[in-house]
This record gives C-alpha cells, structure tokens and sequence, in this order.
C-alpha cells in the first residue's frame, strides 16, 4: 500500500507541474495565430506569404498574410468605420487577392500595391504614420478584424467570386455586364439608397470650353466646343451615365469619368457663363460592395455575413 500512496502522490505531482506549461503553450500558441473563432491555423497558413510588387520601387517585398491583409484594409476603409464593415472589407480583399494570385500564377509576384490595377495597400509603418496619435487605437481594431475573418472566402458556383468594391454608389450599385461585359450573375444591382446620406455624396467640377477640350483630347477626337455642346446622355438601366455626345463625338461615361478626373460616372451637365459644370454623385466604379453602404449596414446591426451576402447576391461564404 505504501508503495502505491507513493506512486500515487508521484504521478500526481507530476500532473500539477505540467499543468502551467500546457495553458502557456496554448497562450502563446493563440498570440502567434489562433483565429479569434477558435479555429487553428495551419501551419501551411501560419507560414504563407504575400508577395505585392511595389509600385514605388518596383520591387517585390514579402509580408505575411494578416499584415498584407491589415494593409489593404488600413488603405482602403477609414479605420473609423465599424468592426463588421472592417470584416466584411477583410473578406472582400482576401478573395480578390486569391484571384489575384491564380491570375499572377506565372509571375513572381501574387498583386500590386497599385490600386488602379489591384487594391490599395500601405505597409503598418505607413500605416502608424498616417493616423498618428490614433494609430494604437486603429491598428489593433483593424488587426482584430482582420484576424476574426482571416481566410473567409466568398465563392460563386464553387469559385472565387471576383469581390470588387468601391467607396459609395449613387444610391443603387451597378450591373457588371453592362458596365464591363461579362458575365457576373452576383455583381448586380442591388440598393444602397443609405450611401445618398453620406457627406460626401456630391461633388461638382467646373471646367472652361478650352479646358474641357484639353482634357479629352486623348479620349475622343472632339476638335472644336461649341457653347453648350454636351448633350444626348444615355444611362445605364441602374442610372449612371453609359455614354454622352459633345459636339458630336460620343465619349463613354466611364472615359469622361477618367480624362475629367470625376469621382464617378453617375453626372449631370449644365453650362453657364462659359462654364461646363459636372455635378456628380457618389464614388467610384458602383459595382460590388459599396464601403459607406457596409458601414451604414454594419451601424443598423448588419453583421459582415450579412453586408457581403447583400453585396454579392448568390454568393457563399466559406
């Protein structure tokens, strides 16, 4: 009996010594890449890369998922908006990226940092610098979100779904194939009519005759402006401008949007006193999710889930 009470006390001994090297190890472990669900990463996935060519220098530099991911959010989002328009936005990139990198496949690089071509991205440092005093505040509210939702997909027909998003419609989205051509059967239009509450809805540009030539003069062959020349504006089913004719010459709404730096292709035209004025409405291309629309969304108590699949209709989330 001796001998067992001692064993007993042994083994037991033993146990109790174990036992703060277990909960530390699990600590560290869900510091180094636990998801805030609980799921554990891979090591795959604790180890993947990102591989962005800068555009600055023309070099490819390496950043691990969550800081790739962090950065395109910190560039693309105010770091002011809600937690679930911060996640939703986190989704979004992450399946664009994936396309991305499918499409770059033969390249030495996965994206780029230009977000005229990809997304836009800033590495933490920039990041810091751009928001200053808040920037402790801000960094560890997007890494939170960016951590919640990390490797969430949003897939159509059990493919990557092409997540394209813009900063606000003019009060409804756009239908992709009229805009782009192609088939997207979940970039349709859908209503955001909350995005008109936005305190940058509109915006206006004035331009001379003599100004408004200069500045098409590599998108169509407008040789000479008559008073009041703008004219026969055709529209999209969902309202943005399709095409217009100025003096003749039919320039698509997109180009105009471009040669005349506008903040979107939703405008209307007035002249007066020698002056054309664009008075436009919302920004960017209208098509996909529409970020102020995700933040107002997210302020009624739209979870993420909710804000991309009213987006993306039809779409999954994996």
């Amino acid at each position: 009996m001796k001998t067992v009470y001692v064993t007993i006390m042994m083994v037991t001994a033993m146990f109790m010594l174990l036992l703060p090297i277990t909960a530390g190890a699990k600590t560290e472990t869900k510091v180094e890449g636990l998801l805030a669900s609980g799921e554990n990463i891979t090591e795959e996935e604790k180890l993947s890369k990102v591989k962005v060519l800068m555009s600055d220098t023309k070099e490819i530099t390496e950043f691990s998922l969550e800081d790739y991911l962090f950065g395109v959010v910190a560039a693309e989002m105010p770091a002011l908006y809600e937690e679930d328009a911060l996640k939703a936005q986190t989704v979004a990139a992450y399946t664009y990226f994936l396309r991305k990198k499918e499409s770059n496949a033969q390249q030495d690089y996965d994206i780029t940092d230009d977000y005229t071509v990809d997304q836009a991205f800033v590495t933490p440092e920039e990041a810091r610098k751009k928001w200053s005093d808040s920037a402790e505040t801000y960094e560890r509210k997007i890494r939170n979100a960016v951590l919640d939702v990390m490797y969430k997909k949003l897939t159509y027909d059990s493919k990557l779904a092409a997540t394209v998003y813009h900063a606000i419609s003019f009060g409804v989205t756009e239908n992709a194939s009229e805009v782009w051509g192609g088939q997207y059967p979940y970039l349709v239009s859908v209503d955001s009519s909350f995005d008109k509450l936005a305190d940058n809805y509109l915006s206006t540009v004035n331009l001379t005759s003599e100004e408004l030539k200069t500045a098409l003069s590599g998108k169509a062959e407008v040789k000479s402006l008559t008073e009041n020349c703008v004219s026969d504006i055709k529209r999209t089913k969902a309202g943005s401008v399709k095409s217009v004719s100025i003096s003749g010459v039919s320039v698509s709404g997109s180009d105009i949007r471009k040669a005349l730096e506008l903040r979107s292709s939703d405008f209307d035209v007035s002249f007066a006193d020698g002056v054309y004025t664009f008075t436009v409405r919302g920004y960017g291309h209208f098509i996909g999710m529409s970020q102020n629309g995700a933040n107002y969304m997210a302020k009624q108590g739209k979870n993420w889930q909710e804000i991309l699949l009213h987006y993306y209709p039809g779409c999954k989330i994996e």
